[in-house]
């Protein structure tokens, strides 16, 4: 899915990405209330604005995004 995600992302530049493998690093699951894999996530000035997980269709996932990226450009 990672792929697909970053596909995503590169329509739109202002968003950084990050991943973290809660394998790897416990604590952020616990920290994310991220107990099923994957879950996506998107912090629109420091609050949570959208949460995915488990089966998430990448073209809804990415009219998600947009809807929330030309919402928060306005908001400048």
């Amino acid at each position: 899915m990672l792929p697909q995600v970053e596909e995503v992302l590169t329509q739109f530049p202002e968003i950084e990405a990050a991943a973290v493998n809660a394998e790897k690093v416990p604590a952020a699951a616990g920290q994310l209330l991220a107990f099923t894999a994957p879950v996506l996530l998107l912090y629109v000035n420091g609050k949570e604005a959208l949460r995915e997980s488990r089966f998430v269709p990448i073209m809804q996932f990415h009219e998600k995004i947009q809807a929330i990226y030309q919402a928060s450009a306005g908001e400048s």
